[in-house]
């Protein structure tokens, strides 16, 4: 490969290897950057074959890597940094890499500890530029092993394939299903730990075309991504079949400038074939399959009219220097015609699986009498296949428990396993079903130990911490046994289908006859995005599986059809598929809805007032100043959610005290279970917590927190202090879905206060009660004992949860009038561990960077700011103030201490750009119309929160957040004075704080590395 890299470089030295946006690298450049970062590795050991792992993201210094190993002749083992830790320290360590080779000093870090020497070069930039740009490589050997790529592994531990140069050149050079030439670009969209980035990289640079880089997420976006390949004029491309079908089905003319598009991964879907090919094709449309150990692409076949109308697409026949078979058990041909396992032979073998000998032995089998001569070598790709009878191969399915989804080679039994680690199983079979309308996903099909309806979250969750995202199954299904065969093995094919969420207990799935077009149309709608095979007027959303991400699809979709601006408010509220029609109805004829009863400020004063029979128990002792520190027992509510589990860690690590938390769950295993893995989620739980923590079954909702009377009694008696942090939280959901927990959940804490031994309440507001008051009332300023009435008339224009809030505060203050030593805590916005980095991944602006991100752009939002706090901050600063003898009777605002801490949203932009995330500034309309439109596309983290913010809420024109505007300075008097001065560990926003966020949500895989 050397050696063709540098007939490349003499023959066309000034001509443009690398394309990247503006930037430009010619062959010449690149060749003197790689023969400088290729010194470098030499003078750390790096020889021949030497493994050298590479750190680096999409971009041009991660070529210049690929070019500078080729040139030494060693190695590379790509390391994507999206996966957990513990992938990457297992990748390193199996690898026996020499060197770590990243671009920042964060994704060094992120590699973990090890014996690999390091270069980083951010730090070690000006020392790699101090090298001769001139190197000369050894001679080439077809043989010499050029990467080792790591798919997951049958018994759970990740295979090393070992790959080699004539492999490559067979699949670029040496070819006869394309011809690529310096005439050419080929883009770039693959992560480079993905075999298809053999591909693009060397099928550009060995045959001295153009690479043209793009950004994955440009991918997700079928309009930008047709866009980008017309713009750089990309001609050779290469796509998963899941990408494919995301890009043809949003923008099926997107390839029709393309002299090749070669797509692959997955079994070939004729509809999406047929719509590229009926809307301006590509010149050459390629169907392609191959193993990573057979060097990517082993079979081609041109797709044309008369395969997709057949109703199947061949994968064709052996590329040049490539032999297939269709074997039977006994690695003997099967019958023509017939089904068996697909092998092949050639030159694109690998060597194998690293220090695997036997499985090498096993997959890589030397068999003889397959053709006139020597034994042939061959690799058993576990897929079945049959020859047509016009000599192509058909892709059959898989022969084993290994599947691709959306591009990425899973192993089901791996997956299987992982899910048994977690304690909470008798077994596990894990599948990868496909619904009708080609959707995939992986289905785990569990015997739980102790049923619980939290049983699925859990298992999920304890994935998410151990292997990239696209092996966490999508649903979890509880069965009492697994089905078995008379031999005693799992029947796979007796697990259960995805079925309707409707299930046997709603109306029945058929009959369905709509009164008109309109119902008929959005009927069609309801059901597709429910999953339903027939929609029914008493079909309940809620009850069916519907949520904020649906109900906004659902609203979108209907603004599409119809041009009208439903709220996602009036989808909850009317529930059913009949009253949604009606308000649909409404809409198009031109009436506007009428202000809902249950949300507005004459309500939520109603709801405000406190129950009569909510009283002091008769005879009950004055509150006792016992220490916080020197308790026994606490009461917790919300123990599971972000701010609780820190409050319940710095609980247990600071006082004495056996922490009772309300927690949902069938027993009190899984409740403990629940709490456990809440803490380990963001890494607080401690060994000595064993012991201290009491589940308390029950629900925030129900009356009586879900207690039995006699439960809830016993309760009042032992606890000394509630702290009340439980809550529900929802961006789209109006004050009437809010109700039950916030509000409801709220009098029932202070009932318990109010019964047995006298006990102070902690309750968790937000400053979100005041609404857009800045807006509206013209404050600049707003104190911690602001009469809440007065900003009762800005929560019109604010979510449902706020007005919960402001009513369950009210109460609140109401019970501290009737003598209930009650203590009020309003926080900012809540933000991650300013240590750790650690934070929700699903709160607002977590999903709004990262939405901004997949968009690229982010909204002009001048005089607007975010009070943000990072969450041990408030944790501990609840505590501190909980502490304080005569801290009762007031509020207080848990925001930065000095104003000047405060961010402006538009400086947090320019900390993102800081942060390796430029993003252009639009106006928030565009910024709204981009994102919706991004969001029928891919599911970009704010579809949830869509309606939230497109709706105008205020004279036709204004959206919530554009009414926050002109923030006030909220007063932490209190707050400061409660901690004598102490700012509790207070860490501003700034760039190093915002760049450990974004790290913490890279290591989730919920954002690319800048």
């Amino acid at each position: 490969m050397s050696e063709l890299w540098a007939r490349q470089v003499e023959a066309r030295p000034e001509a443009i290897a690398l394309r990247q946006g503006v930037k430009r690298v010619t062959y010449d450049a690149l060749n003197r950057r790689a023969s400088q970062l290729a010194g470098a590795l030499r003078d750390l050991g790096v020889g021949e074959e030497t493994p050298v792992a590479v750190g680096l993201g999409q971009g041009i210094e991660a070529i210049v890597a690929q070019v500078a190993l080729c040139k030494l002749g060693a190695t590379c083992v790509p390391v994507d940094l999206q996966h957990p830790p513990e992938r990457i320290a297992f990748v390193l360590k199996d690898s026996g890499a020499q060197v770590l080779l990243t671009g920042t000093l964060a994704d060094e870090a992120r590699c973990g500890e090890g014996p690999a020497k390091r270069l980083c070069l951010e730090r070690d930039g000006a020392q790699v530029a101090g090298r001769s740009d001139v190197l000369v490589a050894p001679p080439g050997d077809g043989g010499r092993r050029t990467h080792v790529l790591y798919t997951s592994g049958t018994t759970g531990r990740p295979k090393g394939i070992e790959l080699v140069a004539r492999g490559i050149r067979r699949m670029v050079v040496d070819t006869d299903y394309v011809c690529i030439d310096s005439t050419d670009r080929v883009a770039q969209i693959s992560n480079h730990a993905f075999d298809a980035a053999l591909f693009e990289v060397w099928g550009a640079l060995l045959n001295g075309a153009s690479l043209v880089l793009l950004p994955r997420s440009s991918v997700l976006d079928a309009t930008v991504f047709r866009d980008a390949l017309r713009e750089t004029r990309v001609s050779v491309l290469l796509m998963t079949t899941a990408l494919f079908n995301l890009v043809a089905q949003g923008c099926p003319d997107a390839f029709g400038q393309l002299k090749y598009l070669l797509v692959g991964g997955e079994r070939a879907n004729p509809r999406t074939f047929r719509a590229v090919l009926e809307s301006g094709p590509p010149a050459h449309l390629l169907n392609v399959y191959g193993p990573t150990e057979g060097t990517t692409i082993t079979t081609a076949h041109e797709v044309t009219r008369g395969d997709v109308l057949s109703g199947s697409v061949s994968i064709g026949r052996p590329t040049r220097y490539t032999q297939a078979f269709v074997l039977g058990p006994d690695l003997r041909p099967v019958e023509p015609g017939g089904p068996g396992e697909l092998c092949i032979a050639g030159a694109g073998l690998a060597r194998g699986y690293l220090d695997r000998h036997e499985l090498t032995g096993e997959r890589f089998p030397i068999v003889s009498e397959l053709v006139p001569g020597s034994p042939l070598r061959l690799y058993r790709t576990g897929d079945l296949a049959r020859w047509r009878e016009d000599g192509t191969l058909e892709f059959l399915g898989r022969a084993d428990f290994q599947v691709k989804l959306r591009g990425h080679r899973i192993e089901l039994e791996e997956v299987a396993r992982l899910l048994l680690e977690s304690g909470l199983l008798w077994d596990a079979v894990v599948t990868l079903q496909e619904r009708a309308d080609g959707e995939k996903s992986l289905v785990a099909h569990v015997v739980p130990k102790t049923p619980s309806a939290g049983t699925g979250t859990a298992l999920q969750d304890a994935l998410r911490a151990r292997v990239p995202e696209y092996m966490v199954p999508a649903r979890i299904h509880e069965l009492e046994r697994l089905p078995t065969t008379v031999n005693g093995k799992v029947d796979r094919d007796a697990l259960p289908l995805e079925s309707s969420p409707r299930g046997t207990a709603g109306p029945a799935a058929s009959g369905w006859a709509p009164e008109d077009a309109l119902a008929g149309e959005v009927g069609a709608v309801w059901a597709e995005l429910l999953g339903l095979e027939s929609p029914s007027l008493e079909d309940d959303f809620l009850r069916l599986g519907g949520n904020s991400l649906l109900a906004a699809r659902l609203v979108m979709r209907l603004r599409e059809l119809y041009g009208v601006g439903l709220s996602a408010y009036s989808l909850y509220e009317a529930r059913t598929l009949a009253a949604f029609l009606d308000v649909v109805r409404r809409a198009r004829s031109g009436v506007r809805e009428p202000e809902r009863a249950e949300d507005g400020p004459e309500t939520w004063r109603a709801d405000a007032r406190l129950p009569e029979d909510l009283r002091l128990s008769t005879g009950q002792p004055a509150l006792s100043a016992v220490p916080l520190e020197v308790m026994d027992r606490v009461f917790l509510t919300g123990a599971t959610g972000f701010l609780g589990a820190f409050l319940l860690r710095d609980l247990l690590r600071t006082t004495r005290a056996r922490v009772a938390c309300l927690v949902r769950a069938r027993d009190v295993e899984t409740g403990y279970t629940r709490l456990r893995q809440a803490l380990e989620k963001y890494g607080l739980w401690e060994a000595s917590f064993v012991g201290r923590l009491q589940p308390v079954l029950g629900d925030l909702g129900s009356p009586l927190l879900g207690l039995s009377p006699s439960e809830f009694h016993e309760l009042a008696a032992r606890e000394e202090a509630l702290f009340h942090v439980g809550a529900h939280v929802n961006y789209v959901q109006p004050y009437s879905a809010h109700r039950a927990a916030n509000v409801d959940g709220t009098t029932e804490v202070l009932r318990l206060a109010m019964q047995g031994r006298p006990k102070p309440v902690h309750h968790m507001s937000t400053i979100a009660v005041f609404g857009p008051t800045g807006y509206f009332n013209g404050l600049a300023h707003v104190r911690e004992d602001e009469d809440l009435d007065a900003h009762v008339e800005c929560l019109r224009y604010d979510i449902g949860y706020s007005a919960s809030k402001w009513v369950a505060e009210q109460r609140v203050w109401e019970a501290a009038a009737r003598g209930v030593a009650v203590s009020v805590y309003r926080p900012g916005f809540i933000m991650g561990d300013s240590r750790t980095g650690v934070g929700n991944a699903d709160d607002f602006v977590a999903r709004f960077i990262r939405g901004c991100i997949q968009l690229g752009a982010v909204p002009d939002l001048p005089r607007q700011r975010k009070e943000f706090v990072p969450v041990d901050f408030v944790s501990r600063a609840i505590l501190g103030i909980a502490s304080r003898e005569g801290a009762v009777g007031k509020a207080y605002h848990l925001v930065p201490p000095r104003p000047e801490d405060s961010v402006d949203i538009n400086d947090f932009y320019t900390l993102l750009d800081r942060c390796g995330h430029p993003l252009p500034r639009v106006s928030y309309k565009e910024w709204v119309g981009r994102l919706m439109r991004d969001a029928r596309v891919a599911d970009n983290p704010l579809c949830p929160l869509v309606p939230m913010l497109y709706e105008q809420v205020y004279a036709g024109e204004a959206t919530r957040w554009e009414l926050y505007e002109d923030m006030p300075v909220y007063d932490a008097h209190n707050t400061l004075h409660a901690l004598e001065g102490d700012d509790a560990g207070f860490r501003k926003m700034d760039e190093e704080l915002l760049g450990r966020y974004l790290a913490h949500w890279q290591r989730l895989g919920l954002l690319p590395a800048a």
